[in-house]
């Protein structure tokens, strides 16, 4: 069901609600106001859009996944060390240790152009 969301919204927007909501069961309103929780975290518009699908309806927001998750999902989806780094305000350092222990664990992150 989240991928649809994703989809509806964009992945930024479904980051935000993630971040904000992650790990519980969300309450969409069939009628945004501009207030109420949701719309102050995605905005009214996106809000609108997510009330014409799931208006009435709880939603389970995922947790944000840790870190070394999105690192590896990152590098995979073809991101430079340096803009995984500034996306997660983490250091370089650490995402080159991640994928560093991620190929001696015997994965391979092939990186999408």
């Amino acid at each position: 069901m989240f991928a649809d969301i994703i989809t509806l919204l964009g992945s930024e927007t479904a980051s935000r609600l993630v971040a904000d909501f992650g790990g519980r069961r969300l309450y969409v309103p069939q009628y945004p106001g501009g207030q109420d929780a949701l719309s102050r975290s995605i905005g009214l518009t996106n809000a609108i859009k997510l009330s014409r699908v799931y208006g009435g309806d709880r939603i389970e927001v995922p947790r944000q996944p840790a870190r070394r998750t999105q690192i590896l999902s990152l590098r995979a989806a073809g991101c430079s060390i340096g803009a995984i780094a500034h996306e997660l305000a983490c250091t370089r350092r650490r995402v080159l240790q991640v994928l560093a222990e991620a190929r001696r664990a015997g994965f391979e992150i092939s990186v999408r152009h």
